[in-house]
């Protein structure tokens, strides 16, 4: 018992020896506050397990420094026992360790408030690093983004998209703006954070919204609750919409009725039988072209490569739920179509890749469709269009999906010239437009309902509004220079064609980049159904950004 307890007093007396030699050893190190030290910090850095992180680097500032440009500031090292120490005037600091090991970088950061003569010894244990993604939705410029206390100078791109990585996990103070005018906001970041940053109004505090984790969908197994389910999300102009629970007649009204159940079991669309090309047995296009209500689920995931144009036959419904489904190749086309639902899709890798009129659509809704609801898709890399609603198809809804890496994402009515749709209808909420060259959605004649939607990345407006067009736009997120166009068209002096004029009624939205409400009207138009139209702000925003497109 004596010799245990000598032993552990020696230990202690060796300890306060080492403290003691550190502080007399390391004096010469990095000074923060210049010559006249007051007190003295001794850190020792261990890695997660416990171990002394040797050559970590590791560097002090005070915790109100805010970086003018990368990389200003030296950093110290530890020594082979993870040693370091600092001399510092009394005040407040934020000190970074991060140390590599076999190519794994780890981090952290400590916090220390020292008042007269005073020294600090303590610990710090790195841990995994994390991230910071936001979006900054703050008027025309984008200004530099900077977390205080530590060497972090960040300038968002375009669209106000930056991304602070390398971050140790814990609590920063951002700070948003230029040297002359600074909003702040606390954040905390654990590893592989997603935030969203709202700095749209600057007399009001910054918001952070974290992301959220996507609701994962589950196969429906067969189950006609599980469809019965998806109907009851239906809004907008799509209402009465069963796909495969309804049957149309020759009037075009729908009945109820119990469809059968397709399982898509091949990826395959064509299969050589005997010299001869026929439809694989079990393909999505054996399903999809069967005459009567069909409710199509699919066995595997996979990429359902579409050799030719798929035309899709009146009273289906594909359904994508629980599994990941690629529509690729030809597309998907409706001709006098009815009674469709279209869920949980990937519609990618055209066969078609020129920018020319001749490229297919992902999927071409026309010639009089209607009743077709669009829900959870993901419409991509597409050379011009995704989706196209034309030729007097109505009672269409497009819900919850995201358009991505295109000229334009929605054509709803042709050109004038070609085809004038005076009976179009298109109700559009919850979807997410982004790295669009022209447009989010080029409307011509008809009418449009817009509410609840992201436009976060498109060039040229978010929405275009023309050719007699009747648009009512509310609650959406505008984050791009031009949110809405009336013209489609310039006369070669520059001045608008009058003739491509459309008619556009705004209200509650909210402009990041630019913009603002049209104070003009839709000609009378105004949707006669009811929806809950939510306030157009940071948390609808980072919500449907990360929640469109296939769950």
């Amino acid at each position: 018992m004596i010799n245990n307890f000598l032993s552990v007093a020696h230990s202690r007396l060796l300890l306060l020896v080492c403290v003691c030699v550190l502080f007399l050893a390391c004096g010469e190190d990095k000074v923060a506050g210049g010559t006249e030290a007051e007190s003295t910090i001794a850190l020792f850095v261990q890695t997660a397990d416990g171990t002394p992180a040797s050559a970590a680097r590791v560097r002090i500032l005070p915790d109100d420094y805010l970086s003018s440009g990368p990389a200003e500031n030296a950093w110290s090292e530890t020594n082979e026992d993870g040693h370091v120490s600092f001399e510092v005037r009394n005040g407040r600091y934020t000190i970074e360790a991060r140390n590599v090991n076999k190519s794994k970088a780890s981090g952290a950061v400590y916090s220390v408030a020292l008042e007269k003569s005073h020294s600090k010894v303590d610990t710090i244990k790195l841990g995994e690093l994390s991230s910071i993604e936001g979006f900054v939705v703050l008027g025309e410029s984008a200004p530099v983004v900077r977390v205080a206390g530590l060497d972090r100078y960040v300038v968002p791109d375009s669209a106000g998209h930056f991304v602070i990585d390398s971050l140790p996990q814990g609590n920063f103070d951002v700070q948003i703006g230029n040297p002359q005018e600074v909003h702040s906001t606390s954040v905390q970041s654990s590893a592989g954070d997603t935030l969203f940053v709202d700095a749209s109004d600057t007399s009001a505090t910054i918001k952070v919204v974290k992301q959220k984790s996507s609701v994962v969908s589950e196969y429906p197994e067969s189950d006609w609750t599980a469809h019965d389910a998806l109907l009851k999300q239906i809004v907008g102009f799509a209402e009465g919409t069963l796909g495969a629970a309804g049957a149309t007649d020759r009037s075009g009204k729908i009945r109820e009725t119990k469809g059968e159940i397709c399982v898509v079991t091949t990826t395959d669309d064509f299969i050589e039988v005997k010299d001869s090309i026929k439809i694989a047995p079990g393909s999505l296009r054996e399903c999809a072209e069967k005459d009567g209500s069909v409710w199509i689920l699919f066995k595997n995931d996979g990429a359902y490569n579409l050799q030719s144009p798929l035309r899709i036959k009146s009273n289906k419904t594909i359904d994508g739920r629980g599994r990941d489904v690629r529509i690729t190749g030809m597309g998907i086309l409706t001709n006098e179509s009815s009674n469709l639902i279209f869920e949980n899709l990937t519609f990618t890798a055209p066969a078609i890749t020129a920018q020319d009129t001749s490229s297919r659509r992902a999927l071409s809704i026309h010639n009089m469709s209607h009743h077709v609801w669009i829900d959870h898709c993901l419409f991509e890399e597409y050379p011009l269009i995704e989706l196209d609603i034309k030729r007097s198809s109505y009672a269409v809804t497009v819900a919850w999906s995201r358009f991505e890496n295109a000229q334009s994402g929605i054509l709803f009515g042709l050109e004038p010239d070609i085809y004038v749709d005076t009976l179009q209808t298109l109700t559009l909420h919850h979807n997410y437009f982004a790295n669009l060259e022209l447009r989010g959605v080029l409307s011509r004649h008809g009418r449009l309902h817009a509410f609840n939607n992201f436009f976060y990345d498109v060039r040229q407006a978010g929405i275009e509004c023309s050719d007699s067009a009747s648009c009512y736009i509310e609650g959406n997120v505008f984050n791009v220079e031009k949110p809405v166009a009336v013209y489609r068209l310039e006369n070669e002096d520059g001045t608008p064609d009058k003739a491509t004029l459309g008619f556009v009624y705004m209200a509650s939205n909210m402009f990041g980049r630019g913009g603002e409400e049209l104070a003009l009207d839709a000609r009378g138009f105004k949707p006669d159904y009811k929806v809950s139209v939510e306030d157009a702000e940071a948390e609808l925003a980072v919500r449907v950004r990360n929640e469109a497109g296939p769950r």
